[in-house]
């Protein structure tokens, strides 16, 4: 990465951290915790020595039209992190699952990825995004993409907050991940079908029953 570049890198992060103050009144404890984020976003910008073309933090947008479900469509990526800054709440609108809550995550693992369009997961360190309704900074999420025109996005219901790599949801997701991302897997274990249904009882069960129709047909 060019010299110029990363200055310009910085300089929009910087911006960033700053305009998630909002016009709130600047605290010691406000004023500590935004010169935290942004001297660690900053030190990975200038010290990254990866391939040239690949930037640091990766933008997705937020699918608020699209109802919540996890396992009902391909992933593209998926994530573990952690909340590292929250912006101004923005306003919704009439549509209460527009949340344009955003905030940058900080990538702890990479537990999938392919390209999406012109964009790829691997080698980033950040993501930001306007999914982030109801988290706050510090929280460990699991976090699903899927392709989107020509990039990453996340669907309504699809950050998840976990208490870490051991977490049952990240197990599950492993396991799903190692199968191929193939639904069979869920519908042939029973203990894996009532543990998704915790968290995607919708899917689940119409999966269930395109399953069972099929069998009878045979």
């Amino acid at each position: 990465m060019k010299t110029s570049s990363i200055f310009i890198t910085v300089l929009l992060i910087i911006a960033f951290v700053f305009s998630s103050c909002g016009k709130k009144p600047v605290t010691t404890d406000t004023k500590n915790k935004t010169d935290s984020v942004k001297k660690e976003i900053s030190k990975d910008v200038t010290t990254d020595k990866s391939a040239p073309g690949v930037d640091t933090f990766i933008t997705a947008g937020y699918m608020y039209w699209v109802p919540p479900a996890i396992i009902d469509t391909t992933w593209s990526a998926v994530v573990l992190g952690e909340v590292l800054s929250i912006e101004k709440r923005k306003s919704t609108g009439t549509d209460p699952n527009k949340a344009e809550v955003f905030g940058m995550v900080k990538i702890n693992k990479i537990l999938y990825s392919v390209p999406a369009g012109d964009k790829n997961m691997e080698g980033q360190k950040y993501i930001r995004t306007d999914a982030l309704k109801g988290f706050k900074q510090g929280d460990k999420v699991l976090i699903y993409f899927v392709r989107y025109e020509k990039g990453y996005a996340i669907k309504r219901g699809n950050v998840h907050k976990v208490s870490g790599p051991e977490d049952e949801l990240v197990g599950m997701t492993e396991r799903f991940l190692q199968s191929g991302q193939n639904t069979e897997y869920i519908l042939n274990d029973p203990k894996e079908y009532r543990l998704w249904g915790k968290y995607d009882k919708g899917t689940a069960s119409r999966l269930m029953q395109d399953y069972e129709e099929k069998q009878k047909g045979k």
